[in-house]
């Protein structure tokens, strides 16, 4: 059994009322696979996502777009002189 098993058994014993009730044999595959694909990656040592939602840098976008619109006007002036 990988480290994993204690977990997985306490999450059928708590969320699914094993060893009394037993989910249906797809939903016990996919826990296990769930479980099994999770050990796999932390012994490959890849970090999961913490589930926090990353936010857009505003500050950094608003700074991009003033640099667009400024060459825009750049180059709308001096494309369009009027000779004199």
């Amino acid at each position: 059994m990988s480290s994993s098993s204690p977990a997985v058994i306490r999450w059928l014993v708590r969320h699914a009322g094993y060893p009394a009730h037993r989910l249906a044999p797809g939903a016990e595959r996919l826990v296990l696979f769930a479980a099994a694909a999770a050990a796999a990656a932390d012994e490959a040592g890849v970090q999961r996502a913490s589930g926090m939602i990353v936010r857009k840098n505003s500050a950094e976008e608003a700074s991009r777009r003033q640099q667009a619109e400024n060459r825009r006007k750049a180059h709308f002036k001096s494309d369009n002189r009027t000779a004199t």
